[in-house]
């Protein structure tokens, strides 16, 4: 890690489009993790025509897998990335 003689850490800030692209990476992610959970659901909703308990157990499941990795991605990978300025 870059430090200057006063202990500051001097690494620059991320610019605003890639800051921008990351979250909009983690934002799609949790989107796509909803979507097909939730269609998984339905097929097999479909398939044992027990609409829509899956569907909705799906779409919940998805929620929570995509929150996780959210959660991986903004709090525990920032920690290991040190204090920025």
């Amino acid at each position: 890690m870059p430090e200057s003689a006063a202990g500051k850490d001097t690494r620059e800030p991320e610019p605003a489009l890639v800051s921008m692209a990351r979250y909009t990476g983690l934002g799609l992610q949790l989107a796509a993790s909803v979507g097909l959970f939730m269609a998984a659901g339905w097929w097999v909703d479909g398939r044992l025509g027990t609409v829509p308990l899956l569907t909705i157990l799906g779409a919940l499941g998805g929620g929570a897998a995509g929150s996780y990795s959210l959660y991986l991605h903004l709090v525990k990978h920032r920690d290991s990335e040190g204090p920025r300025v």
